[in-house]
């Protein structure tokens, strides 16, 4: 007699595996990136991998595409909730329409999953070995292909892993979009090699060369990964000609009152008063140094060339501190013919005479802060462009240059891009600079996640990174991926570190414009392959 019917309670029911595959995929994407509870960057992986195995569980390609869609939905909107708080708090947009922004924003993100899917269920009759190697290599056109259409490559799986140097060292051979397929390999080859995989032509067991295969794969990526920490110890002061002092200013200035009119002077005087306190505190070893001096992304909040008053206080500062001075600002040009000017999102470098040395001009604009799509010009989504409207596209972008410093310049989140960082070094940029501004996301896991993403480029380049940001997190990250300053969050101060100048290029360097296409032929040489049949194991 069945004591829990009789009882009246229904009958207990085991979970649905696909509905614990999909958990599984969400929750491992959520906890493999930085959140606000725990990271587990390993974990990430565990995000295709679920998606892979519900791809060969799917009946239908349908429902295939659907399942990895919605997987990805749930991670990805976990971990990028915040995008709706710059809509709401900043765009003035109630919560009803500012939500539905982050979550269309995840919906396109995650259609690159329902695809990786949809793959697996496509291809779930080729043999194991062929299966893994298509599906890793799948993953990494998606995410390079995701990254040059979409303009937002947030979460790549290199991007979670980063935050362990030790796992995204080979980021310097190919780089870090390649390196999140080569991890996938590894544990697909794992997960391949295990009875309970359902494939169509493979009989279920276990495939002991293929784990070995696999876990072989993940012993050398660490090994490199060791290897090459190893042989750059980590420096935190480098000395000598090829090195240089920075003193980073934070203004940790609200979003919310930074472009009104009133309050201009007054920021201007608070980067003044912190780069004073700065210097005051120069640390002895630097005594005789100049220093390269951050402000970060748009710390002036006006035009610097049509305020001749408050740009003669800042023109003075770097005459005072006898260093260059870099600081965000809006730039404007009038061209001939054109009635309006043309506004731009600028860096600019003053010498230590307090003159113009150069600017740059941001390059990749953000949707909605900074510009709006053509097809989704819409008056409520104005409040969001603060203080200047819309921004040009910035075409000055060689690297700014003063005595043996060539910076090569980056703003806000053009560090997420690589080609971006591969354009910089390419035009001899000995370092890469980004300066930034992550108020827009309060106290949520968005400036950590933009942070970890930055370094990938310092992996990928060979060049030492500083991030130099108005709300924190400002850092110096050295060649392998590794911070060796970092400044706190949420709190005005000033930060002194050292970095180093290279000019010799990574092997990633010189291979980039080749991976994408020769992945995408390989890719396509094994989908024509011929399957050898049903019995195939590894």
């Amino acid at each position: 007699m069945n004591t829990a019917r009789a009882g009246g309670l229904p009958p207990f029911r085991r979970p649905h595996p696909d509905l614990l595959l999909g958990l599984t995929g969400a929750l491992a994407l959520w906890l493999g990136f930085p959140n606000d509870f725990l990271n587990l960057p390993p974990l990430v992986l565990l995000w295709p991998v679920a998606l892979a195995l519900l791809g060969l569980r799917a009946p239908g390609r349908m429902a295939a595409l659907r399942r990895g869609w919605l997987v990805s939905l749930a991670g990805g909107t976990a971990a990028l909730y915040w995008l709706a708080l710059p809509v709401h708090n900043v765009g003035g947009l109630p919560w009803p329409l500012a939500v539905p922004c982050a979550l269309f924003i995840a919906a396109c993100l995650a259609s690159a999953g329902g695809l990786f899917t949809l793959a697996a269920q496509a291809l779930r009759a080729r043999p194991p070995v062929l299966l893994a190697l298509l599906l890793a290599l799948l993953w990494y056109l998606l995410e390079a292909v995701y990254a040059l259409a979409l303009g937002f490559p947030w979460l790549p799986l290199a991007g979670a892993l980063a935050v362990w140097p030790v796992l995204v060292q080979a980021a310097d051979l190919v780089g870090a979009y390649g390196l999140g397929g080569l991890w996938l390999l590894t544990a697909l080859f794992c997960l391949f090699s295990l009875p309970l995989v359902p494939q169509a032509a493979a009989r279920r067991a276990f495939r002991p060369r293929l784990l070995a295969t696999g876990l072989a794969l993940a012993a050398v990526l660490l090994a490199y990964g060791a290897w090459r920490l190893d042989a750059h110890p980590f420096r935190a002061e480098p000395s000598g000609p090829e090195s240089m002092a920075v003193l980073f200013v934070e203004g940790n200035v609200d979003q919310n009152r930074k472009w009104l009119p009133a309050f201009q002077r007054q920021t201007v005087d608070l980067y003044l008063a912190l780069t004073r306190a700065g210097l005051a505190a120069r640390p002895a070893a630097d005594r005789d140094a100049k220093p390269l001096i951050i402000w970060p992304e748009t710390a002036l909040p006006f035009f610097f060339e049509t305020k001749p008053a408050l740009a003669a206080l800042v023109r003075d500062m770097a005459l005072e501190a006898h260093s260059p001075l870099l600081f965000g600002a809006p730039g404007v040009e009038r061209r001939p013919g054109q009635t309006e000017p043309a506004i731009f999102n600028r860096a600019f470098l003053l010498g230590p005479d307090g003159a113009t040395i150069g600017h740059y001009d941001k390059e990749h604009l953000v949707p909605f802060g900074e510009y709006l799509p053509n097809w989704l010009n819409w008056g409520f989504l104005e409040a969001l462009l603060q203080g200047v409207g819309i921004y040009e596209t910035g075409t000055a972008v060689a690297p700014l240059r003063y005595e043996n410093l060539a910076l090569g310049m980056l703003i806000c989140y053009e560090g997420i891009f690589p080609w971006l960082a591969q354009a910089r070094v390419a035009d001899g940029a000995n370092i890469l600079v980004d300066i930034s501004n992550d108020g827009w996301f309060e106290n949520t896991p968005a400036a950590r996640q933009h942070l970890y993403l930055t370094v990938l480029r310092a992996l990928e380049q060979n060049r030492w990174i500083l991030r130099g940001t108005n709300t924190g997190i400002s850092v110096v990250v050295d060649p392998r991926g590794r911070l060796t300053a970092r400044g706190g969050q949420f709190r005005a101060e000033s930060l002194w570190a050292r970095a180093g100048l290279s000019t010799t290029p990574s092997l990633y360097h010189r291979l980039a414009p080749w991976l994408l296409p020769t992945a995408a032929l390989f890719c396509l040489a094994l989908l024509v392959r011929r399957p050898r049949g049903a019995g195939a194991s590894d």
